[in-house]
């Protein structure tokens, strides 16, 4: 699919997140969101290039994948 500025298609990294595990039970877990974020890549044109899931270490925190602890 070529862009109309010319560049080639248009790429998108998905980014889901849950921080907390009852953000997860109520409807925003990590495959939903991954889910609807593929369903309006695809409607709007976009190449997914990679996915990036964050397993809800909190960002208040040094402790997480960020910090390598």
């Amino acid at each position: 699919m070529t862009n109309t500025n010319g560049h080639g298609a248009k790429k998108a990294v998905l980014y889901a997140r849950v921080s907390t595990d009852e953000q997860a039970k109520s409807g925003y877990s990590i495959p939903e969101q991954l889910r609807e974020l593929r369903v309006y890549a695809v409607r709007e044109g976009y190449r997914v290039v990679e996915e990036v899931v964050d397993d809800g270490h909190s960002g208040a925190t040094r402790i997480g994948p960020a910090c390598g602890v």
